[in-house]
């Protein structure tokens, strides 16, 4: 039993979440253009993850078709951004779509977890478009300046930066373990010398002390530790 599930629709709504996220420069200039290739990517995408006889389960082929969406937004926003001409987009695209589809379904037979799964695609997205390019500048379709522009080109690293930029990274706490095992070894030593010499004045002052001063650490420790749970 296929996992059918409605792609043409599926195809609609991813289209509309793009128009949404489209940047400024693009939106300007390729509106048009760059929904109806987000369209077309998705619904081929979804029409073959539909329609294959090894994904039995709808809710599978939805993510692998999102997937390959996902890529072609970001990747064609690379290549609209770039000095490749237009006529080469549309063959880069396709292979890098392929690469998503064999991913994804790699990922799927070898029951690897979606985090791997989405790493898996990415690596081999990346790989494959630096690749495409390649191939355009051996044949000496593109410049090197273009080449090179087109490598430094990352919406999704933009896009991924921007997801993170507000998020807090609590800082460090520093390694405490030595000075509380400094700070026990003293209270024994304390505690042994009062045995071995229970007439000692000095003892007498020094080792309320330092048990006292000992308590406190251990006290002050065990609150530092539990409050940056």
């Amino acid at each position: 039993m296929v996992a059918t599930f409605d792609y043409k629709g599926f195809a609609k709504d991813l289209t509309k979440e793009a128009e949404k996220s489209i940047p400024e420069d693009i939106a300007l200039k390729h509106k048009k253009e760059f929904l109806d290739k987000i369209y077309n990517f998705t619904y081929i995408a979804g029409e073959a993850f539909s329609n294959d006889e090894t994904i039995e389960n709808a809710d599978t082929a939805k993510t692998l078709t999102q997937l390959i969406s996902e890529w072609t937004f970001h990747k064609y926003i690379d290549l609209l951004r770039s000095d490749i001409p237009e006529m080469y987009h549309e063959s880069i695209l396709q292979k890098l779509a392929y690469v998503a589809f064999e991913m994804g379904k790699e990922s799927l037979f070898s029951n690897l977890s979606q985090e791997q799964m989405l790493t898996l695609v990415e690596v081999q997205v990346k790989k494959a478009f630096i690749k495409a390019c390649k191939q355009l500048l051996d044949s000496e379709k593109i410049s090197q300046e273009a080449f090179d522009k087109v490598c430094n080109l990352s919406y999704v690293d933009e896009y991924s930066s921007k997801l993170c930029h507000n998020i807090k990274i609590a800082p460090r706490t520093k390694n405490t373990f030595k000075y509380t095992i400094l700070a026990l070894f003293v209270g024994v030593l304390t505690l042994c010398a009062s045995a071995i010499f229970p007439q000692s004045p000095y003892l007498a002052i020094i080792s309320p002390i330092i048990l006292i001063l000992l308590s406190a650490y251990i006290g002050f420790y065990i609150g530092v530790r539990h409050s940056s749970k």
